[in-house]
C-alpha cells in the first residue's frame, strides 16, 4: 500500500520541464506465477500509471493480475504490484525502453497454506509505438524475482497521455 501512495505522490509532483507527462494504459497478455513449487501459466491484465519527467527518465506504477485458474483441485490467483523507472530511447514513432524497480507479489491458493507475499526486484524491457500525439502501442516482456516467487509477462496494450 505504501508503494501505491509513494507513485500517486511522484506522479502530483509539479514539475517545472515542459515535456513532462503523466499517462495510463492497460494490457494483457500471457503471464507466468511460479511460487511455493506451484507453476501458473495463465492469460492477465496490466494497468500501469506513470509520469515521464524527462525525454529519457520516467516512473511508472503497476500492477499486473493472472486469471484465477483451478490447479489440482485447488484456485490459484496472483498479482504482482511494482514501482518501475523506466529509460527511454526517445524516437520518432519508436521508443524502446529498459525498465528497472522494485516488485511485490501475492499469490492466493484455495485450502492450502502456501498463499504468500513475496518482495524483490522487477527488469524489463519493451517499446512504446505511437499513434499520434497522446496515444502508443506497448508492447513489453517484463520478469519479476522476488525471494520464493517469479513472474514473467510478455503483454500488448495502450497507454494515454495526458
Amino acid at each position: 500500500m505504501r508503494i501505491l501512495f509513494f507513485a500517486i505522490s511522484l506522479m502530483a509532483m509539479p514539475v517545472g520541464a515542459a515535456q513532462a507527462q503523466n499517462y495510463v494504459g492497460i494490457s494483457g497478455g500471457l503471464m507466468t506465477y511460479e511460487a511455493n513449487d506451484t507453476e501458473i501459466d495463465s492469460q492477465g491484465f496490466t494497468v500501469v500509471a506513470g509520469g515521464q519527467f524527462d525525454p529519457i527518465l520516467a516512473i511508472e506504477f503497476s500492477y499486473s493480475s493472472h486469471s484465477s485458474v483451478e490447479v489440482e483441485g485447488a484456485d490459484y490467483k496472483a498479482s504482482v504490484m511494482a514501482l518501475s523507472g523506466i529509460l527511454r530511447s526517445p524516437g520518432e514513432g519508436f521508443e524502446p525502453f529498459l525498465r528497472l524497480g522494485i516488485a511485490r507479489g501475492d499469490s492466493d491458493i484455495a485450502n492450502n497454506d502456501n498463499d504468500g507475499t513475496e518482495d524483490g526486484f522487477i527488469f524489463g524491457l519493451g517499446a512504446d509505438f505511437s499513434m499520434n500525439y497522446n496515444s502508443s502501442l506497448r508492447l513489453e516482456y517484463v520478469q519479476s524475482d522476488m525471494g520464493d516467487a517469479d513472474s514473467d509477462r510478455l503483454s500488448f496494450g495502450t497507454i494515454y497521455r495526458f
